[in-house]
């Protein structure tokens, strides 16, 4: 899971509180103007597939150079852990 989520944030219980995580994450980078995020569950374990765009390449650059963040098919992409009782919705 991506470090930055994982220090000082409560366990995601829904997509507004993954979503306020990583907005908050973002803004010090720049504004998030794209964000998707796609629950699955494999086995016991869910997790989030979370692609985002932020405002500038320059804020994507350094999100990606700071955080565990990749480029994938032009969006920014991560995984991120949540609870067993995630009430969003699932892929």
């Amino acid at each position: 899971m991506n470090k930055a989520l994982k220090d000082g944030f409560p366990p995601f219980l829904n997509e507004q509180s993954l979503r306020s995580a990583i907005e908050s994450v973002c803004a010090k980078y720049g504004k998030v103007t794209h964000l998707r995020i796609l629950s699955v569950k494999v086995g016991q374990i869910r997790k989030c597939s979370c692609f985002l765009r932020l405002d500038s390449e320059a804020a994507e650059g350094e999100l990606r150079s700071i955080h565990d963040v990749i480029r994938f098919a032009g969006d920014l992409h991560f995984f991120a852990d949540v609870d067993e009782r995630w009430t969003g919705p699932d892929m």
